[in-house]
């Protein structure tokens, strides 16, 4: 995304190997973002220190960096497989599937 909306900043951009790359953003009040394109999927995670975001920072942020041709969803996995590295951290994955 060449344009950053005026809620964040830009903080790094960086290439990942062949297949990857990402972006994070911070906004004033401490929520992060970070954007990727990963295995030719978007990823988003988006997180604050002190608090979850919120439904409305989520879906605006989703809405804000991501294409609106891709279908995005937040994946809960098996709970052998979950892992929680951050307490107020949420992921959204490109999904390819269609209903």
């Amino acid at each position: 995304m060449s344009k950053v909306p005026p809620l964040y900043k830009k903080v790094f951009w960086r290439l990942v190997g062949e297949s990857a790359s990402c972006s994070a953003y911070e906004a004033n009040d401490g929520l992060t973002l970070i954007v990727a394109i990963e295995d030719g999927r978007w990823h988003m995670s988006i997180a604050h220190p002190n608090r979850d975001p919120t439904w409305i920072e989520i879906r605006d942020a989703r809405y804000q960096f991501i294409p609106d041709e891709a279908h995005m969803a937040m994946i809960l996995p098996p709970e052998e497989e979950y892992v929680n590295a951050h307490e107020h951290c949420f992921h959204l994955w490109e999904i390819k599937e269609r209903w």
